[in-house]
């Protein structure tokens, strides 16, 4: 084996240490569409909120009735970002065009976002303040369970909770407590801690043995998408074309900002 060519943005799933022993070279995809995952955090957002996706069943069971269909005015909420890179600047920047008041937390500041309104406050005044928090920071050893129990106990109570960067930056058994508490009152994920036993695989006709899901999908204000995020035909040809270029660079010799540094 010469080199591994990812095509994600994420590489916690490749031993890095025994990459480089190896002398293997490791390349990604560090872009592509961050649109797409952005706009699906919306639309988790937006079904949450509005319920479309049980109007949507009701109608089609010629069930007209409103109750338990209503939503909020996203206008005039404070929408915390956690992560301000490429992704979490641009849902930054489509959540201030819902008029929302957002404010974000990362090590580095995005010009962008200040250009916008947002603004920047520390981590634990973020979690006190948000009526909605979306993340979008990458998985390390620093952000693996950032939100966890102590997180929720400064959270408002009934706030909702976005998750489509990494699943392990939440704690899902913390989660469910919360949810069960009614502390947290809406989660959207299009990621979870173990979903490389369940995304991209039809489990309809076998017995799903992760009991932690299953107690999640069993929640009415729940809403999981199986890490479709990205899953739009721009950003498909992006990570197409990007991977093709790394595989000509390493052959080539060429260097360039997709490979790791190992």
């Amino acid at each position: 084996m010469k080199f591994v060519v990812l095509r994600c943005a994420g590489f916690n799933n490749v031993d890095l240490v025994a990459a480089k022993r190896f002398g293997i070279k490791v390349y990604r995809v560090p872009a592509y569409s961050p649109e797409a995952v952005a706009e699906h955090a919306i639309a988790l957002i937006l079904t949450l909120n509005r319920k479309t996706h049980k109007a949507y069943n009701r109608i089609r069971e010629g069930n007209f009735s409103l109750e338990r269909l209503r939503g909020f005015n996203l206008h005039g909420k404070t929408v915390g970002v956690i992560g301000t890179g490429k992704i979490g600047s641009i849902f930054a920047k489509n959540m201030i065009g819902f008029s929302c008041n957002v404010i974000a937390y990362d090590k580095f500041e995005n010009r962008e976002i200040l250009a916008h309104g947002g603004t920047y406050v520390s981590f634990e005044k973020l979690l006190e303040q948000s009526d909605i928090i979306s993340l979008h920071c990458p998985l390390n050893p620093e952000t693996k369970h950032i939100i966890n129990k102590e997180s929720f106990k400064l959270m408002k109570d009934g706030m909702m909770l976005i998750n489509t960067s990494r699943g392990p930056l939440i704690n899902t058994v913390d989660t469910i407590e919360a949810l069960k508490s009614g502390k947290l009152g809406y989660l959207g994920i299009d990621v979870y801690e173990q979903e490389e036993q369940l995304f991209f695989k039809d489990l309809s006709e076998s017995v799903i043995k992760d009991d932690v899901i299953a107690r999640l999908i069993s929640f009415p204000n729940v809403l999981i998408t199986a890490h479709q995020g990205f899953l739009t035909k721009e950003a498909l040809q992006q990570i197409a074309e990007v991977t093709i270029q790394n595989i000509k660079d390493y052959k080539a010799g060429s260097e360039t900002q997709n490979q790791l540094k190992l």
